[in-house]
């Protein structure tokens, strides 16, 4: 299996990963929880997909710490879009803990912190692989347009991981249906 930054030198996007590495490197250093998700999070669990940004869950409270740091760091903070351009132009955006997974989902985000919702691949922090699901089946369900690239996602780490039934248990109650659903179509 090849690592996520080998994938990404493949698809001739070192710059996103070095965006990864370099966001992570700063917040680290501040000592603010952060963890990865979206497309960066599903290529370090193995499904090899390019993506345009870096997706980060953190804490609401630690907005403006996050927005030091990274400025002094030499990020471009554009309020009109709430996200950070790197040096290099790889957009970072931020997805904060205890919101909704999605419109109108049951599932909220855990808080970047919690060692049972996070792990560490590659160097990074990441979402489980349950979390990582849970937040695409949420985002998925509740938002058309993203529908068929979210479960497109799910449908790739089943097969890549060769999921059972079982691993139903670990998400939410309301996403299990769905999860299944894909499951079966991944199966026949």
């Amino acid at each position: 299996m090849h690592t996520a930054s080998r994938v990404y030198a493949m698809l001739g996007n070192e710059t996103l990963w070095d965006a990864a590495l370099a966001s992570h490197a700063v917040l680290g250093a501040a000592g603010l929880p952060h963890a990865v998700l979206g497309g960066v999070a599903v290529c370090l669990h193995g499904y090899r997909r390019n993506t345009v940004d870096v997706d980060l869950l953190v804490r609401s409270g630690d907005a403006d710490a996050i927005r030091g740091a990274l400025t002094y760091a030499g990020w471009r903070w554009d309020a009109d879009q709430k996200e950070f351009d790197s040096p290099a132009g790889i957009v970072l955006q931020f997805l904060l803990a205890g919101d909704k997974a999605g419109a109108g989902s049951e599932v909220r985000l855990p808080d970047p912190a919690d060692e049972e919702s996070v792990t560490q691949i590659e160097g990074l922090p990441v979402l489980t692989l349950a979390r990582l699901i849970e937040s695409k089946l949420a985002c998925g369900q509740g938002n058309a347009r993203r529908m068929h690239k979210d479960f497109a996602d799910v449908v790739e780490l089943i097969a890549m991981h060769k999921l059972p039934r079982s691993f139903a248990r670990k998400l939410h109650a309301s996403l299990r249906p769905a999860f299944l659903e894909l499951l079966d179509r991944v199966r026949s």
